[in-house]
């Protein structure tokens, strides 16, 4: 997860008026504290990275499974089994663009050499491509990223939207006028 969404998630509650008041109460934050020990880990050992981030997976599911009856954690949910699926998939890593991944300002070489701990080149023997990181991001901070990590984002910035206490829930969005009328 990228800090610049978290940031941006919270200028938008900020300006919609806002307000840190209490952090939520998350069940067993200590999986979350593993997954992110475990993902560190896979970048000073990029050879086994994939083992580490595949475990470090079944961790982060553990903890929005203990948490899935905030709606926001359930769409984080969404975007974790979308990439989880591709990078299981694909051996424990993320496969990427190459035409879109050139558009970067970084080098690629560790990707293209296959050192990268994360990303693999996405080939026409990549599993499940169309969930790959394969869409070109420009702002806030330009990446490639994929459906699972639009999810991912969108499940961040409703988090940070509750946390300042101004929840958006999606469920009364698809309701419309029929949930207002109720309430």
């Amino acid at each position: 997860m990228s800090i610049d969404i978290i940031l941006l998630s919270f200028v938008i509650a900020f300006l919609r008026g806002g307000r840190l008041r209490e952090l939520p109460k998350f069940h067993k934050l200590y999986f979350l504290v593993v997954s992110i020990l475990l993902q560190v880990c896979s970048a000073f050992m990029p050879t086994i990275g994939g083992i580490f981030v595949s475990i470090a997976y079944i961790f982060t599911l553990l903890f929005f499974f203990s948490n899935r009856e905030h709606e926001d954690i359930r769409v984080f949910m969404i975007g974790w089994f979308l990439n989880a699926i591709t990078i299981w998939s694909n051996y424990g890593k993320m496969p990427i663009d190459l035409e879109q991944a050139k558009k970067l300002p970084y080098s690629l070489e560790p990707i293209i050499n296959g050192t990268d701990f994360k990303h693999s080149v996405l080939t026409e023997a990549s599993n499940l491509p169309f969930l790959a990181d394969i869409v070109y991001m420009p702002f806030p901070i330009e990446r490639v990223i994929s459906i699972g990590d639009m999810f991912i984002m969108l499940g961040a910035f409703l988090l940070v939207q509750r946390i300042m206490n101004k929840p958006i829930s999606l469920i009364r969005l698809r309701e419309g006028s029929s949930y207002a009328a109720k309430n």
